[in-house]
């Protein structure tokens, strides 16, 4: 199903650093706050799913790295600053590798800048639709060694690649690429009537965007073919091994689903 995305609206890259507003972090301006206000006034709940995959990604960050994983690929990763995958992952094993993956060019100047001064994490502005030019880059073969177990996450990232470019394809070519003993890490957005009336009333209020793709479960779960889930298995963020308390007071209603697998 394709709805009407924020993001069109918007300077390439500005969605990012809404995001990072909703974050409270530092990258942003006062422009990007207005913007996620606009964008409140139609989905007031996108915050806290924003929220709450962060906290996903630091509990599947946490998960993977105390399994032994010391290599994480971030396809779809925005500016990589205020707890992402280096710095949670470093927690556990100062020597943890990173290489973070964005199209985004608006992005690369600041993510490259945020990192300098990190031996084990590389940038890489690159299309991940075409898994080659990842995997292959000097970025990628330079830091990581894809003879042994890597994690490839895909974090809000699935949802802006439509049928059409072949996401089930995508993602089967990085996993085949893996060595035995690597993950996937996906979250994903599904159909939902809240999502859909907001994203539908901002395209009408602030212009007319490109479209994002909601998956079921049921077709999310396909990006996991052939691979062996890890408990709990596909089900909404906040129910994806939390540290605490669930973060919602009805988390099996949140509308973003998240699983981790691993390859045999």
């Amino acid at each position: 199903m394709q709805v009407p995305s924020v993001e069109g609206a918007v300077a390439p890259g500005t969605i990012a650093r809404v995001r990072d507003a909703w974050l409270d972090g530092s990258h942003h301006t006062s422009a990007h706050v207005e913007i996620g206000e606009h964008i409140l006034v139609c989905a007031p709940h996108l915050p806290f799913l924003v929220r709450a995959q962060r906290l996903l990604l630091a509990r599947m960050v946490r998960y993977l790295a105390k399994q032994g994983i010391t290599q994480f690929l971030d396809l779809g990763s925005g500016v990589p600053a205020d707890g992402q995958v280096h710095q949670i992952a470093q927690q556990v094993n100062p020597d943890a590798k990173v290489v973070y993956v964005d199209i985004d060019a608006s992005l690369a100047g600041e993510a490259r800048a945020l990192l300098a001064g990190e031996p084990n994490t590389a940038y890489l502005e690159a299309d991940i639709r075409r898994p080659s030019d990842v995997l292959d880059a000097p970025e990628t073969r330079n830091l990581l060694d894809l003879r042994k177990p890597v994690a490839v996450l895909l974090i809000e990232t699935l949802l802006h690649l439509p049928d059409s470019d072949d996401p089930e394809g995508v993602v089967g070519s990085y996993v085949a690429a893996l060595a035995p003993g690597s993950y996937l890490g996906i979250s994903h957005f599904s159909p939902n009537e809240d999502l859909e009336k907001g994203l539908n009333i901002f395209s009408r209020m602030f212009g007319a965007p490109p479209a994002v793709t909601l998956r079921s479960p049921e077709q999310q779960a396909r990006f996991f073919t052939g691979l062996e889930m890890v408990e709990p298995g596909l089900v909404p963020v906040p129910l994806w091994r939390p540290d605490t308390e669930p973060i919602d007071r009805n988390p099996h209603l949140a509308e973003v689903y998240a699983g981790l697998a691993r390859k045999h």
